[in-house]
């Protein structure tokens, strides 16, 4: 059994840690949703390091059935298979108008 947490940019998930009895794992997801972030900070005219670190947020913590690198893995591997970039981005515009 593993805890893990998503880490995310305002509501764009951007990695993913598990912990185990063994430690802690983190997986990064991919680049994509980077660029997604600098996207969105772009039309959000966050032009301070302050305004763009400041939406980075751990998401709940949760668990799940493996050790903290399968969970890590298999997490990644799901957001990765199932977000949808234009609309997390059109979610994002309607907050911040």
């Amino acid at each position: 059994m593993a805890r893990y947490q998503i880490l995310y940019w305002e509501h764009i998930p951007l990695g993913v840690k598990a912990t185990d009895v063994n430690g802690t794992v983190r997986e990064n997801l991919p680049a994509r949703f980077q660029e997604a972030v600098e996207n969105a900070s772009t039309r959000a005219g966050h032009d301070s390091a302050a305004a763009y670190t400041s939406m980075f947020k751990w998401g709940k913590e949760q668990e799940r059935e493996g050790s903290a690198k399968e969970v890590a893995s298999s997490v990644a591997k799901e957001l990765d298979e199932t977000w949808n970039e234009e609309e997390a981005l059109e979610e994002f515009n309607k907050e911040n108008g």
